[in-house]
């Protein structure tokens, strides 16, 4: 378990010392989704779009949340997800779900670089959001397809 902590510090610190990514415009369409997503429902009240090497991209987290800690972890364990199911041989992963006793969080696939996290209440409708984070995950890849 100390070697995934190392890990993720790493990925963490190096990608907050890195200057602001080029890709501003992406980064700001990115936001607006992520706006629109949280305004839709009271359930999703914390979110980050990050890249599949764990950059943060766009978010919108509690100030206590290090957006560089969370892409960094979310990027691990969806590659991780990512692994089994293939090992498994169970197709692709969907998302994942991670169940806290004060809420639940997705990581979904929204693009072939790109991952969404969505923290939920403690009390959420699960359907509802993650239809929720799904619709966003799909203006998340319509929007690359047309920015690339």
């Amino acid at each position: 378990m100390r070697i995934i902590t190392d890990v993720i510090n790493q990925i963490s610190h190096k990608h907050q010392s890195q200057d602001a990514n080029p890709d501003e415009r992406l980064n700001q369409e990115l936001e607006k989704i992520l706006d629109n997503m949280l305004s839709n429902t009271d359930d999703i009240i914390a979110a980050i779009v990050s890249s599949v090497d764990g950059l943060a991209r766009a978010q919108r987290l509690a100030s206590d949340m290090d957006q560089h800690r969370f892409a960094a972890m979310s990027s691990a364990l969806l590659a991780l997800s990512d692994s089994l199911v293939q090992e498994s041989n169970k197709g692709k992963t969907e998302n994942v779900l991670i169940e806290g006793d004060q809420g639940k969080i997705f990581i979904l696939h929204a693009s072939p670089k790109l991952l969404l996290t969505v923290f939920t209440q403690k009390q959420t409708n699960l359907g509802m959001s993650l239809a929720h984070a799904r619709q966003a995950t799909e203006q998340i890849n319509a929007l690359v397809e047309v920015l690339s």
